[in-house]
């Protein structure tokens, strides 16, 4: 299906490929087993040239590429994998479509664990300036509009907040931009994203990251009680919540017990459900649903997040 798609002598559209691939393997894409999806990723790497045939084709490619990859470790010499992606991607878009641009900031937000934090500087340094850009201009009126698209621009902001290996200081910089921008009328598209990107930015508990990429509590307090001051109650603030305030048992990651109290009455208030206080008092681990909002999409079978 694939040398079908991407090969020399291919005649099949790449629109309908994933659909023939569910046929042809007699399963939906969510059952397709870590293995296989890195073969997937093998093969499309041996079919790369196939990706210039048109715009299209190269959506499709980088698409699968990295959901055949996510999240980029859990299996042998994925380190590898990883490497070999970022050495034929990074940089070297063949079409200058939008949809190229934006399925290649997906590709890597779904192999963000995989990077080194070199890495993960380079991807941020251009988008952490676009950011910038849109800040001033919707705060202040000023400065040129960003280079994206909304929809490109929802998936800067899910990589941004997928990037864990980020300097302290960086998380908090762009997160005090993100709160700004969170309650922009003009934003409002953008708000789920926004919400999302906090929250992964002010994890108490790191998908991937060291323990020592946890912003600090005193930090990670002010977002919260910006958040709660903006009194916005829906199920993407709801859940940067629980993020930035989980309970983890550890003095020098858990939120002070004045300011979780304040979030559970706001928390309360709006009917909240029972097990999204039961993490924020108590801690424990997120359910399957849970873990998929945080990576931004279900894991493959078999692998968890913590």
């Amino acid at each position: 299906m694939l040398e079908q798609t991407f090969g020399l002598a291919a005649k099949e559209s790449p629109d309908g490929l994933v659909k023939r691939l569910t046929a042809a393997l007699g399963m939906e894409r969510a059952d397709w087993p870590t293995s296989l999806l890195r073969r997937i990723w093998e093969a499309l790497l041996e079919l790369e040239s196939g990706r210039r045939k048109s715009a299209v084709h190269e959506a499709r490619w980088l698409n699968l590429l990295g959901y055949a990859l996510r999240p980029g470790y859990g299996l042998a010499v994925d380190d590898w994998r990883v490497a070999e992606t970022w050495k034929t991607v990074q940089g070297k878009l063949t079409h200058a479509a939008a949809t190229s641009r934006t399925e290649s900031l997906i590709l890597w937000r779904r192999i963000a664990g995989g990077f080194s934090a070199g890495q993960q500087r380079a991807l941020a340094e251009p988008l952490l300036a676009s950011i910038r850009t849109l800040h001033k201009r919707q705060t202040s009126g000023k400065g040129s509009d960003p280079t994206f698209s909304p929809h490109e621009a929802v998936e800067v902001l899910r990589l941004l907040g997928s990037l864990e290996l980020l300097g302290g200081d960086v998380k908090i910089e762009l997160a005090g931009l993100l709160l700004d921008l969170l309650p922009k009328p003009k934003l409002q598209p953008l708000q789920p994203a926004l919400a999302w990107a906090i929250g992964r930015l002010g994890a108490r508990q790191p998908v991937y990251g060291p323990l020592n990429t946890v912003v600090p509590i005193a930090d990670v307090s002010r977002w919260i009680t910006a958040l709660i001051d903006l009194d916005q109650y829906d199920p993407h603030t709801l859940f940067a919540l629980v993020q930035l305030a989980r309970r983890t048992d550890d003095r020098y990651r858990d939120i002070p017990a004045d300011l979780r109290d304040r979030l559970t009455a706001w928390l309360d208030s709006h009917s909240a459900p029972a097990h999204s206080l039961a993490l924020i008092h108590h801690g424990g681990a997120l359910d399957r649903d849970e873990q998929a909002r945080v990576f931004g999409e279900a894991l493959p079978k078999g692998l968890k997040i913590r």
